[in-house]
């Protein structure tokens, strides 16, 4: 039977810390309607949930970044990879910041599964990105300089969050 320890600080957790700084950052960024959230979740908002705000920030989105997903009608994966976004990826987000805070014991089960769906959401994203015959190499670079870091978190964490539940259910087990 396992013993109830109390929580490690999170400012002893460095790669911890660096995951809450970025939901820290990121969650704001969700709920003050930023061009983020804004760009991906216009094209399948209802026009009245849709503010000049929202419409302004998506123009200057699609003429600076020439991004096919947002400037035609999104294909069907892609608004599948936009609903995943805002029904898991904006709920689990808030949840990480009170998780990681508090050393929650299924951090690494929830983020797991967030750095592999990030992780691959955005992967395929480059791949048909990289496959766009219209665009330049430098609207392609600048496409791919928004969507790549989602690309390397997603993948860091993921293998981050692997190693931490092997470790527990692998070899603590042994030590037993």
């Amino acid at each position: 039977m396992a013993i109830a320890t109390s929580p490690v600080s999170l400012w002893s957790r460095k790669r911890d810390l660096v995951y809450f700084a970025f939901f820290a950052i990121h969650v704001p960024i969700i709920f003050c309607k930023s061009i983020r959230v804004v760009v991906d979740a216009a094209p399948i908002l209802p026009s009245f949930l849709q503010s000049d705000l929202s419409v302004t920030l998506r123009e200057f989105y699609i003429e600076t970044y020439h991004d096919k997903f947002f400037e035609e009608t999104p294909t069907t994966w892609f608004t599948f990879f936009l609903l995943m976004e805002l029904f898991y990826h904006v709920p689990l987000s808030v949840w990480a910041l009170r998780g990681l805070k508090k050393d929650d014991p299924l951090v690494p089960v929830h983020l797991l599964v967030f750095g592999v769906q990030s992780f691959l959401t955005s992967a395929i994203c480059l791949v048909e990105v990289w496959s766009w015959t219209d665009r330049t190499l430098d609207q392609k670079q600048n496409i791919t300089m928004l969507y790549g870091p989602y690309v390397a978190l997603g993948a860091f964490m993921a293998v981050d969050m692997f190693c931490r539940l092997r470790e527990r259910l692998v070899l603590k087990p042994k030590l037993e």
